[in-house]
């Protein structure tokens, strides 16, 4: 007999549930629909499982285990765009969010979540890094899935070279997800999914 909770876990459901209503700057292509983390997060978890065969070095129980709980914590953090949100207190912000949210668990339950999520966090494992990567790419693809109607980074005005200066991190190893880094990058770049400034910007000009 194990040592779970019955009263402690469904409630922790219950809480999670909100997962869904967390909302991200991507939209689906439901028109006007914004994608949120619960889609996102399976998403992500549907993407590594297509991986797997290339990532066969990996421990991949625990890749989907990252993939499926990184993000959780953001019920109440939320989500903080990387080119236009405010950072400074993202780190904090979710290892504080996670300890509310995991502490409604059996003890024991509660600390083995709070360790992926560190683990996560630290990007202090090749499981960790690869998810982290992983993730990075999502909203790429989703860019995509939606550039007719709508991209995000158009949105935020977010060119390309702030997209390479921050992805560029997290693609130094050689790799399949290094490659479809930069077959989505290139996709995305001659699809007019980035912000393209207009000459008076180029010049520096603010926008009327």
């Amino acid at each position: 007999m194990g040592t779970m909770d019955p009263a402690k876990t469904i409630g922790f459901m219950k809480e999670v549930e909100k997962f869904k209503t967390c909302l991200r700057t991507c939209r689906t292509t439901a028109p006007g629909r914004a994608e949120s983390d619960a889609e996102h997060s399976w998403h992500l978890a549907l993407f590594l499982i297509l991986l797997k065969d290339e990532l066969s070095d990996l421990d991949f129980e625990r890749v989907l285990h990252l993939a499926l709980i990184h993000d959780l914590p953001e019920i109440y953090a939320g989500d903080a765009n990387p080119y236009r949100g405010d950072l400074s207190t993202k780190e904090s912000d979710e290892a504080e969010a996670a300890e509310k949210l995991f502490s409604l668990l059996p003890r024991e339950t509660g600390r083995r979540l709070g360790r992926i999520f560190r683990e996560y966090a630290e990007q202090a494992t090749p499981e960790a890094r690869a998810v982290k990567a992983a993730d990075k790419l999502m909203p790429l693809v989703q860019n995509l899935c939606t550039n007719r109607e709508y991209s995000s980074y158009r949105e935020l005005e977010v060119k390309v070279e702030e997209v390479e200066e921050y992805m560029g991190p997290f693609f130094r190893s050689e790799g399949i997800i290094k490659d479809l880094y930069l077959l989505l990058l290139k996709e995305s770049r001659d699809g007019g999914v980035f912000h393209r400034p207009g000459p008076a910007e180029d010049n520096g000009e603010e926008k009327d």
